[in-house]
């Protein structure tokens, strides 16, 4: 079973093939980003922190080999998963894309029920992927993912999806503070609107079931769950 909050950041310079991709991957809850420009990629990669980058081989300005290259020198995306998508199918090709880091290689044309398939499969490794099970000892708190489950001091509470889902991504990262517009495009696939009080519903229900002092509001910012 694969996360449904992933990222996967893709690249490439054919539109249609980007707005296919998307279809396919959002169709099975991954969050999307397109990217046509290389130098764009890379800063998108930064400011969004995909768990996977798609991209071609043949960009303008820098190749994918160069913003692979790129990507992997930077500390927090050491375990972002990078597979080339591409019609160069020469044996040298693929052996320059593995020593500059890629964890796998598609060659294009693909039927998109494949890339789906072989991008949930290389998805699987992600460590991310691992923490089915997340436990917050501070606070008695334990999240099963697979089983949509949430205990706190050994009773369970029961939670509506969105609700699981908010808490379950707070919980990934305690401490650290997701922004409303992250928020909003992880749970609900939306862009953040100021007037929309929907985050902010669902951060008073889950803490009248959780308790009011362990998700933290950061004033114009977002929230945090304290450990």
């Amino acid at each position: 079973m694969v996360n449904a909050n992933f990222k996967i950041l893709v690249i490439d310079t054919d539109k249609e093939l980007l707005s296919a991709v998307k279809t396919a991957l959002k169709a099975e809850g991954f969050q999307i980003i397109l990217s046509s420009n290389s130098c764009e990629a890379i800063q998108l990669a930064e400011e969004e922190q995909p768990q996977l980058v798609l991209l071609d081989l043949l960009m303008p300005d820098l190749d994918g080999i160069d913003i692979c290259i790129e990507l992997k020198r930077k500390p927090q995306m050491s375990s972002t998963i990078i597979v080339f998508h591409t019609e160069r199918e020469e044996d040298y090709s693929q052996i320059a894309a593995f020593n500059a880091g890629a964890d796998d290689y598609i060659v294009k044309p693909v039927k998109m029920r494949v890339l789906v398939s072989r991008l949930k499969a290389v998805l699987k490794r992600h460590p991310n992927n691992q923490k089915q099970i997340i436990k917050n000892d501070a606070i008695g708190l334990i999240i099963d993912r697979e089983r949509y489950l949430v205990f706190k001091d050994a009773k369970e509470i029961i939670l509506p999806r969105k609700e699981f889902e908010l808490l379950s991504l707070l919980s990934s990262s305690p401490r650290k503070v997701f922004t409303r517009k992250e928020i909003s495009q992880i749970i609900w696939d939306t862009e953040f609107v100021k007037k929309n009080r929907t985050i902010d519903v669902h951060i008073l229900k889950i803490r009248e079931k959780l308790g009011a002092d362990y998700i933290k509001t950061i004033k114009g910012i977002g929230y945090s769950l304290e450990s």
